[in-house]
């Protein structure tokens, strides 16, 4: 009898075991099926939810500021009326100053680097004609030299491709402007709502921070939570500081870029610097394409002017792959420079220009699991 219960037993668990595995397989079948259904609602909502993920983004960047400048309110107001202000004021009054401080300084960049940029822009597309002549007039001067490696059709096809490439993206940049303007209702309303969030996410952040902590711990085991948390500690500190130093890097190579330019005379060195510096947010690729741009455009003007720029951009680009950036990433994330240029060779090398960018805070993270392991082995040796 008992036996026989045994049996019944297995027998019912493979069935359970296949029904489970049928019922697996039917909704696998049905997603990849629907795969396009299903790609496009979540594209709906995250199209949804943007304003949501941009404004916790700009509360994320603005929270270390508004940190240090309420702190500094604080100190002024018990120096001042002897008295520290509520903390609903000095949080008002923090967020306030930092949105015009950050207003302010949207204002001033449109007003001083954005008309030269556009002009940058509409000389590139008037003398975009002038290109393939002046292409055509290098490629005579070097005709000795070049003609061992390559052919007239395939200098023409070259010089097409660069043509309409430059074309190409000047006028998508110059249609940006038109764009904003057509869908402004829209823009504005977005903008708005994202700005509104933000300032929320900031002034309610230890509210909103303690919601999800209750939620957390009424789903999560008292273990799981605290990984959880130090994992959520670990990555704050670890994306922070490598958000920070990679826009100073990014200010840097933008600034030194325009300079190093403006200096020889370069007649789209202000367009050069701004690609060089949002380009460098992937760990050393801004000066290398800022490079190769400022030596295609100053083909515009003269051959020497084009191989010059090169030239300087590359020892910048040498100096900022080498020097600068692995000395502000390994003071930011706590990583020696030879450990930072490791991790971009090997994260570029097996997932591209996203592997460069995450791989700088994933080795730190490594680094800071490991050394706090190791520190956990040490003392239970000593126990």
């Amino acid at each position: 009898m008992l036996e026989q219960l045994k049996k019944d037993k297995q027998l019912w668990l493979n069935c359970l075991s296949i029904f489970i595995v049928g019922v697996g397989l039917i909704f696998i079948y049905y997603i990849l099926k629907n795969l396009g259904l299903i790609t496009n609602q979540i594209h709906t909502f995250i199209l949804l939810i943007r304003p949501v993920i941009i404004a916790f983004g700009i509360a994320y960047v603005l929270n270390r500021p508004m940190i240090y400048i309420e702190k500094k309110l604080k100190d002024l107001s018990r120096k001042i009326f002897k008295k520290e202000l509520a903390s609903g004021a000095s949080r008002g009054f923090t967020i306030l100053l930092l949105f015009i401080l950050v207003v302010g300084s949207i204002y001033v960049l449109f007003n001083s680097i954005i008309p030269p940029i556009m002009k940058n822009l509409r000389l590139l597309l008037e003398s975009l004609p002038m290109f393939q002549e002046s292409m055509n007039y290098y490629i005579k001067e070097l005709g000795p030299y070049v003609e061992s490696f390559i052919n007239q059709q395939q200098i023409d096809q070259i010089s097409n491709f660069i043509t309409n490439l430059l074309s190409a993206i000047g006028t998508q940049i110059l249609q940006l402007g038109t764009g904003v303007i057509t869908n402004v209702t829209g823009f504005a309303i977005s903008t708005l709502t994202t700005i509104i969030l933000s300032i929320y996410f900031l002034k309610d952040k230890e509210i909103l921070i303690n919601s999800v902590d209750k939620g957390a711990q009424a789903l999560l085991s008292p273990r799981l939570l605290k990984r959880m948390k130090q994992l959520l500690h670990d990555l704050d500190v670890v994306f922070g500081g490598f958000l920070i130093a990679q826009l100073i890097a990014a200010i840097l190579a933008g600034v030194f870029s325009t300079l190093i330019l403006l200096v020889i005379r370069h007649p789209f060195a202000i367009l050069v610097g701004l690609v060089t510096g949002v380009t460098n947010v992937i760990p050393y690729i801004g000066p290398i394409l800022g490079a190769l741009l400022g030596c295609v455009l100053g083909l515009f003007s003269s051959l020497n002017l084009a191989i010059l720029s090169l030239i300087l951009l590359t020892i910048y680009q040498q100096l900022d792959a080498n020097v600068i950036q692995p000395k502000l990433l390994s003071n930011s994330v706590g990583l020696n420079p030879v450990w930072v240029l490791i991790a971009i060779l090997i994260g570029g090398h097996y997932l591209g220009m996203v592997g460069m960018i995450v791989s700088i805070p994933s080795a730190a993270l490594a680094q800071i699991y490991l050394t706090r392991r190791y520190h956990r082995l040490k003392n239970q040796q000593k126990i």
